[in-house]
């Protein structure tokens, strides 16, 4: 009898979180997912319902990317082509149509995607190229095209950005890292999240200029150099700089800005205190995370779910280090649950689990990580 090498069992090679639903892509290419299925965003004909437990999306293979949006997810594979499935109600994905789908449609985005992101309601792909390419709702010019802001099907270039390396998406910005290490934003600038000085909601003014309530083409986000990576909540952004700080701009109605300051905002990055050696972050709805060097996790911001994982429901305004993890190599957040992947191969979740989207055959939310069932390296 034949036996199986341990490089022919696939691992976890990257993790997503949606809003309601979490995503494993394997080394194999292939893609699951569990959660909330009520707009089709599990990717199994058939269901329309939760899952609580991850089952396999038919229909992509060869998957190098993954993105989840608010009810809508993504995959990208070998060769650049996009897929979608899920909430179409804002043209999510990409076909011009309305209804959600239950199973992944081709995205009719240029060739050469090589990375995925998603907003709340929009996506954005980004090619071999530099180019970034955005479809979906357009309220707040999140797409970054010029003219009406409403929802398009068929993605369309985002005007004046180049060179970029890396995008993210929130409720309804757009973001891009560049490859000189300079970050750039598009869309809602109500609670600073453009960073470019501005909070139209205070009507305060961006160093002498009037303040854009929203901006269609990419402005820079105010004194970042040298990052390595970006990510977005619903209201506020982070950058990952090359020295292994953190910093944040917009909402920090929950602390979500980790400065130890509730309830303000900030128009222009500050520094995320009380943390070094981050090599990665990664952003819930209203929380902030940050993977330090020596394998421990660290989140701050809402915690009403248990989303910080620090064993209580308290926001927190400064970082706090989530529970029983050590050696995890990946984080990803969506909504109000997290997801780490360890260099074990084994991955946990924490936060709401409502929807069954913590993947441990439950329907309750846990303020500690607990291990998604039949992960990774036993598929």
């Amino acid at each position: 009898m034949a036996i199986a090498s341990a490089a022919a069992v696939p691992s976890v090679a990257a993790i997503a979180a949606g809003g309601f639903a979490g995503y494993e892509l394997l080394s194999n290419g292939r893609v699951w997912a569990w959660g909330d299925d009520m707009e089709g965003q599990i990717g199994t004909a058939g269901g329309w319902r939760w899952r609580t437990s991850p089952v396999l999306v038919p229909g992509v293979a060869d998957v190098v990317a993954i993105a989840g949006g608010d009810n809508t997810a993504y995959a990208v594979e070998r060769g650049g082509a996009v897929w979608a499935w899920g909430d179409d109600a804002e043209d999510e994905l990409g076909d011009a149509g309305d209804a959600p789908r239950e199973i992944p449609v081709r995205v009719p985005a240029p060739s050469g995607v090589v990375a995925i992101a998603a907003g709340a309601f929009s996506a954005y792909a980004l090619r071999h190229d530099g180019t970034v390419w955005a479809w979906g709702d357009d309220g707040w010019g999140q797409l970054g095209v010029a003219g009406a802001q409403v929802a398009r099907g068929t993605p369309r270039p985002v005007q004046g950005l180049a060179d970029v390396v890396a995008v993210a998406g929130s409720d309804g910005d757009g973001y891009a890292l560049r490859k000189n290490g300079t970050v750039w934003a598009w869309g809602d600038g109500s609670q600073g999240q453009l960073g470019d000085g501005c909070i139209a909601s205070k009507s305060a003014t961006a160093r002498g200029l009037p303040c854009r309530r929203a901006a269609s083409r990419p402005v820079r986000v105010r004194d970042l150099s040298g990052v390595a990576a970006i990510a977005a909540g619903a209201f506020t952004a982070y950058a990952l700089r090359r020295d292994g700080s953190v910093w944040s701009w917009g909402s920090d109605d929950s602390g979500d800005l980790g400065n130890g300051v509730r309830g303000s905002f900030a128009a222009e990055p500050a520094r995320v205190g009380g943390l070094g050696h981050v090599v990665a972050i990664a952003a819930g709805a209203y929380s902030g995370y940050a993977l330090l060097s020596d394998g421990t996790l660290w989140a701050w911001g809402r915690g009403t779910e248990g989303e910080l994982g620090d064993g209580d429901a308290n926001n927190r305004a400064v970082p706090t280090r989530v529970s029983n993890l050590t050696r995890v190599v990946k984080v990803v957040a969506g909504g109000e649950t997290a997801y780490a992947l360890d260099r074990r191969g084994r991955l946990w979740a924490w936060g709401s689990g409502l929807y069954g989207q913590l993947g441990n055959g439950y329907l309750y939310s846990l303020d500690e990580p607990s291990l998604v069932l039949n992960s990774g390296i036993s598929k």
